[in-house]
């Protein structure tokens, strides 16, 4: 009996058939995402915020009136980064929970998981709005073949924006001057963390978009709500990173690409197409 069961689960999961069937489905959407405006758009945008964040680096925050005088605010309240890497965990500016209106305690790398997540519902809406989605289920039965698809494109979305915001940053650093010192290690170990944490989002948001299908509005809504309510967990990748940053993002990942798999599998199962 255990030895039919093994059979089985050899020849549900790890025939040529499901095989072939999740990579026609990956090159389906890869192809569409390189003819997808979308997804260049999303890496413009990736690369252009270090270098508006540093635009606004230095900038005084408003004058405070009193009534013997108007002055400055104090010069801690000032946005200011003196190095390029601290672009990558906003560590010039005040936190978010500090303040929700510093602009430089959102606009940093982790504002890219938001992007991946738009990328997605963009993705899964055009599949609804167009009727396309009747025929990839035509070819490819299996909702689970859809889910891994798209949330293995999601991810090399979102980690090619990681990419373009980094040379962004450099960009941007060597243009205004800004210093370059860093623990390297701690660096690469961060971005490593960055990416991995793209498989925790993207998942996430792909359950969102599978939900609302065509209701693309709905998706975004969501998508931002959703984003800025994990925002601050993206943070735990830092520039003091080490080995175990790196095992507890992979283990997100990897727990967090299961769960919300099963989750967009359900609402697929559950849902009607149209």
């Amino acid at each position: 009996m255990t030895a039919q069961k093994s059979i089985t689960y050899r020849e549900t999961f790890a025939s040529p058939t499901f095989y072939n069937r999740v990579k026609s489905m990956l090159k389906l959407d890869f192809y569409r995402l390189f003819h997808t405006p979308a997804f260049y758009i999303m890496l413009l945008f990736a690369a252009m915020i270090p270098a508006l964040v540093l635009t606004m680096s230095g900038m005084e925050s408003p004058t405070v009136t009193t009534q013997q005088s108007v002055h400055v605010a104090p010069s801690d309240s000032i946005i200011e980064f003196t190095n390029t890497w601290q672009l990558i965990e906003s560590t010039g500016g005040s936190a978010v929970a500090d303040d929700p209106l510093d602009f430089a305690g959102f606009a940093n790398i982790n504002m890219l998981y938001i992007f991946a997540g738009l990328l997605m519902s963009i993705f899964v809406a055009h599949d609804y709005s167009s009727g396309f989605v009747k025929n990839i289920f035509t070819v490819h039965s299996k909702k689970t073949d859809y889910v891994i698809s798209k949330s293995v494109v999601g991810v090399f979305g979102g980690v090619g924006m990681i990419v373009t915001y980094v040379l962004g940053a450099v960009l941007s650093g060597l243009l205004a001057g800004k210093a370059f010192d860093v623990n390297m290690n701690g660096l690469i170990l961060c971005l490593i963390s960055k990416a991995l944490l793209m498989c925790v989002f993207c998942p996430l948001f792909l359950s969102i978009a599978v939900f609302f299908r065509s209701k693309l509005w709905l998706t975004i809504c969501f998508t931002f709500l959703f984003g800025m309510m994990l925002y601050p967990a993206a943070s735990v990748a830092t520039l003091n990173s080490t080995a175990i940053t790196v095992l507890v993002t992979l283990v997100a990942g990897v727990s967090g690409a299961i769960v919300f798999g099963f989750v967009s599998s359900f609402f697929l199962r559950k849902r009607d197409l149209a």
